[in-house]
């Protein structure tokens, strides 16, 4: 079940209805105070039910009520729905007209406090007595007979509910039944089934770990012992024989708690009398915690300092990255508040990687952040730029404002580059720091072997990681180089799938108006993996065997390696970074060279020309 959509109204600086799409990776962007946090907030008090009090109801609403609205995509999820018999959201008519499941919680707000929140959804609803998705077995028999709907099988067999539900929609469908699609509330007491069907939509809903700006993410937090508790509990019941274990600890403290219950019971009221019993509680058995070494001490973790506990913990974060996700009923939606926070600069391309990791693994992931490095990394697409005006609290998606973004990071395009452009000659512009390593290698290689006369460095040419083509710290970056009188080229990846297609980045590059082969260049091949031959990483890391062509993912094949121990010898999706400078000659010419052209010489000798 993912999460599609939030609509909020009324809440904190909401004056009125906004509306927000997430994606698996969404980051939250704006100034202090924008409001940058609401949307993770109005998540933990709909899905964790966290209490809200009256200052987070926008004090000029025009009623007296606060309105979470969520959007999900079931996926055709298989669930019971509080009965036997499993069936779909989907096929059950338990959403919008859209096809997405879309809960509302409302929340009543009086002059003091605010009251309990009320749940309702929004379902294809069917006219007069022809509905019948909260109708009870009774009930369902009884329609199917008005309508002559057989209820038994030709065996005897009754049929189930999911099947008499079936019976209907499709009499409903024959008879052109009228319908609206309309919310109900999804009552919180009683037996109805009603009730029964709504708690059971409830405990579907993916789970919500929140991590606050001021969570110190220590050891002990609740949402890192959980996961560990909930993995020593599944392994006491699949593994442990905890039957045996009871009766024996019953025997012995039975005879004990017998005795005492005997003197117990011979000095009271026979209306007082007691019985011994024991009990059982598994998951409360373990507790885990790291502890750090210091001068030869050791240190609970709790006791490090806030950047070092914040990058422990992260580490559990790519453990989860990491780790393949063995059902859909792990859904998890981690929200997490400036987890920049603490961290140096250098460290925050790496928690980039591992939030993003987190979503390519399956979870949801959504940000809220002042990091110009995440915003940097981040596609337009998963961008929410957050912004209030005169208490307007706005929210841009799509077509976004990088300049208003720029500004609201502090990121200035006329101070940025300004120690480069007094010791540089041109600007070589590429994605990523791996980038930067791979040319910087290819030139100091080639130059060793005659085929090119000058290093960049020798040629006082700056190589600079400004991201992919489609990330803020790019549109800011290229507004700048092209208003200034500095050379400059840029080389990206094609992402290209097979040798046939065009480059989205080719395309998005000649858009912004700048001019293939002198203003920028596209790869070839795939990625820069692609120009990491099989044979030169069979080499490299012994008993690798890797197969890829030009246009394959060989990041993701690296990534996804089937031996472990050699994954993690490879380096994953890391493994440009950790290897492309152990390339030698030979093995470059492998994937640069195609027997009539280099296309590293190509490239060198377009950014030369430059120079001139």
């Amino acid at each position: 079940m993912i999460l599609k959509k939030i609509s909020l109204t009324n809440f904190r600086g909401v004056n009125g209805t906004v509306d927000a799409n997430v994606n698996k990776f969404t980051c939250v962007v704006g100034q202090n105070d924008a409001g940058k946090s609401t949307i993770l907030r109005a998540l933990d008090a709909f899905i964790n039910d966290s209490g809200l009090s009256r200052a987070d109801y926008n004090v000029y609403a025009q009623n007296n009520r606060i309105e979470i609205e969520l959007f999900f995509d079931s996926q055709s999820g298989s669930h019971t729905l509080g009965e036997e018999i499993a069936t779909t959201i989907e096929n059950e008519e338990l959403t919008n007209s859209d096809g997405l499941l879309q809960l509302k919680k409302v929340w009543s707000i009086t002059e003091t406090n605010v009251g309990k929140p009320k749940m309702y959804i929004m379902r294809k609803k069917y006219q007069g007595n022809n509905d019948f998705v909260f109708k009870t077995e009774a009930q369902l028999i009884t329609q199917c007979n008005a309508n002559n709907i057989q209820t038994t099988k030709g065996n005897g067999d009754e049929f189930n509910n999911v099947e008499k539900r079936e019976k209907l929609r499709e009499w409903n469908s024959t008879n052109n039944i009228q319908f609206s699609y309309e919310y109900e509330e999804l009552v919180s007491t009683g037996t109805s089934k009603q009730k029964i069907m709504g708690d059971a939509i409830k405990k579907i809903l993916p789970k919500f770990q929140y991590f606050k700006a001021d969570t110190s993410l220590s050891d002990t937090d609740t949402t890192i012992q959980n996961f560990f508790k909930e993995m020593a509990f599944d392994l006491i019941e699949t593994e442990i024989d905890t039957v045996n274990i009871e009766d024996t600890i019953r025997d012995r403290l039975g005879l004990v708690l017998g005795k005492i219950t005997d003197k117990i019971n011979h000095v009271v009221k026979s209306d007082e009398r007691v019985q011994p019993k024991i009990d059982f509680d598994w998951s409360k058995l373990i507790k885990t915690s790291f502890v750090s070494s210091e001068s030869g001490n050791d240190l609970p973790l709790s006791s490090r300092g806030d950047g070092f506990r914040r990058i422990t913990m992260m580490a559990y974060f790519e453990h989860l990255a990491e780790t393949q996700r063995v059902t859909d009923a792990q859904q998890i939606i981690f929200g997490f508040e400036e987890p920049e926070t603490f961290l140096h600069p250098s460290a925050q391309d790496n928690l980039y990687d591992k939030l993003h990791s987190l979503s390519d693994n399956g979870y949801q992931v959504i940000v809220s952040t002042h990091s110009s490095t995440i915003v940097g990394n981040t596609i337009p697409d998963n961008l929410i730029h957050v912004s209030k005006h005169n208490n307007n609290y706005t929210i841009s998606q799509g077509n976004i404002d990088y300049k208003g973004i720029a500004l609201d990071l502090g990121i200035k395009p006329d101070t940025l580059f300004t120690p480069l452009f007094s010791t540089s000659r041109l600007l070589f512009l590429v994605e990523g720091i791996s980038d930067v390593h791979a040319m910087a290698h290819n030139a100091e290689i080639y130059k060793a072997n005659g085929l090119i006369p000058h290093t960049f460095d020798d040629l006082q040419i700056a190589v600079i990681p400004i991201g992919s083509c489609g990330a803020v710290k790019h549109w800011v970056n290229l507004d700048l180089f092209t208003k200034l009188e500095k050379p400059y080229h840029i080389f990206l990846d094609s992402d290209k799938s097979n040798a046939a297609d065009t480059s989205k980045n080719e395309i998005d590059l000649i858009g912004y108006g700048l001019q293939l082969g002198t203003e920028f260049t596209i790869s070839k091949k795939r990625l820069l993996e692609n120009y990491m031959h099989p044979t030169a990483l069979a080499r490299i890391v012994p008993g690798v065997t890797v197969t890829f062509g030009d246009f394959d993912h060989a990041k993701d094949i690296c990534t996804q390696y089937p031996d472990s121990g050699l994954r993690a010898a490879l380096g994953g999706k890391h493994v440009a970074e950790r290897h492309y400078q152990k390339l030698t000659f030979d093995e470059l010419r492998l994937t640069w060279f195609d027997g009539v052209n280099d296309e590293f010489i190509e490239l060198y000798n377009i950014i030369v020309a430059k120079l001139n």
